[in-house]
């Protein structure tokens, strides 16, 4: 696959009429020392090469980009393959792939919108499946279309229609999916210098397939409140929306509470960014068919060296609870506590060819034990893949 990849290099950017393909390619090692994310009291599982909680794997991925404009509509798609071989444990050795194409649309001035659908098959990871040593291989479908028009030249009416599903089966339920619709309507006010603000509103509707154990079978969420967007010449950005989010289901009285997200970014000097994102939101919880209330903060440092290096660091941290509802009344009956931290290097060696060492360590706290872990991961890839100007 490597020279493969570097055979990508003579011929990197294709140009078809008004398109544009760009090939590439990517090489990953990667040591992981707790692959399977388990606890110390979990005892070691048998590989290959013996009982152990590490293993390295080979990454390899192909794939190719495209653009294509036809007057004012632009398609766009990428499809990309993945093969991942394990050293010690071989049995999680396997296939991935993705699909993402969609148009980006135009009528008129005041009229535009987006049509996109995207596929992907991928591991289940780890940490979502409870002291499991098993390879589990779930699919994800996306279709969304969106249509916003300038009424005014001050008011903007954004409507985005999305439909999600999801096979994500587990040992003891192998038909396990989710099946996801939503619409959701928003009034924005364009009228003050690079600020866009406005009210939005959400509702959707899923249900669990294939599970006779899920706790939500059907469930519907209704959200709304207030979003904003400030953009200062590039060097600020700020995004955030704030509102109240109720979800009923057949196990939970009533659960609601503010949910929301604030976005902001800010250039600090030529060469250095620094992002903070903060969340709180109600979320599908597909393992246990549940819910689950995520509450993330987050902040990312990029610092440019030189034209050829970019240097990135992060810190995340999620509390999250999952509530049940014993005697109608309801309780959390499992808290946990994740943060990672991150940070990597891309150096440019070429205009086609890129080396990007990075580390990471992850942990998880949880009131249930057995779902307690922590671990490291290092690693470094290699890219083949032109660089082109945006368009």
């Amino acid at each position: 696959m490597l020279l493969y990849a570097l055979g990508l290099a003579g011929t990197p950017v294709l140009g078809v009429a008004d398109g544009v393909l760009t090939p590439y390619a990517t090489e990953d090692i990667e040591h992981n020392t707790n692959v399977f994310d388990l606890s110390p009291g979990d005892g070691k599982p048998v590989g290959k090469n013996g009982p152990t909680l590490a293993d390295t794997y080979f990454e390899e991925r192909a794939g190719v980009e495209g653009t294509y404009l036809l007057d004012q509509q632009k398609f766009f798609g990428t499809v990309e393959f993945r093969r991942f071989d394990y050293e010690n444990f071989t049995v999680l050795s396997h296939n991935e792939e993705l699909f993402d194409g969609g148009l980006k649309w135009k009528l008129t001035s005041p009229v535009d919108g987006q049509f996109e659908y995207r596929h992907e098959r991928r591991m289940v990871e780890f940490q979502d499946l409870a002291a499991s040593t098993q390879l589990i291989l779930e699919d994800e479908n996306n279709a969304t279309a969106s249509a916003n028009v300038n009424v005014t030249p001050e008011w903007r009416v954004e409507s985005l229609l999305k439909d999600h599903v999801l096979d994500s089966p587990r040992v003891d339920v192998p038909g396990l999916a989710v099946h996801e619709d939503s619409i959701q309507e928003g009034l924005k006010y364009l009228g003050v210098a690079n600020l866009a603000a406005g009210l939005q509103a959400e509702y959707l509707e899923g249900k669990y397939n294939h599970d006779a154990l899920a706790l939500t079978p059907y469930y519907h969420q209704i959200s709304a409140g207030l979003a904003a967007t400030y953009i200062i010449s590039g060097l600020t950005n700020f995004t955030g929306d704030l509102g109240y989010t109720r979800r009923s289901d057949p196990t939970t009285a009533g659960l609601s509470g503010l949910t929301g997200s604030i976005g902001y970014r800010h250039s600090v000097t030529a060469k250095t960014s620094v992002t903070v994102q903060l969340t709180r939101a109600l979320n599908t919880y597909v393992t246990t068919g549940g819910n689950e209330i995520d509450t993330s903060a987050g902040a990312t440092v990029n610092y440019q060296a030189t034209y050829k290096i970019l240097i990135r660091a992060g810190y995340s941290y999620t509390n999250s609870k999952f509530p049940g509802q014993p005697n109608g009344a309801v309780t959390i009956d499992r808290i946990d506590h994740f943060q990672t931290a991150n940070v990597d290097l891309t150096y440019q060696v070429l205009h086609w060819l890129s080396i990007r060492p990075y580390a990471r360590y992850q942990s998880r706290h949880s009131n249930e034990g057995i779902l307690s872990f922590n671990g490291n991961i290092i690693g470094v890839e290699l890219m083949v893949k032109q660089l082109r100007p945006n368009r």
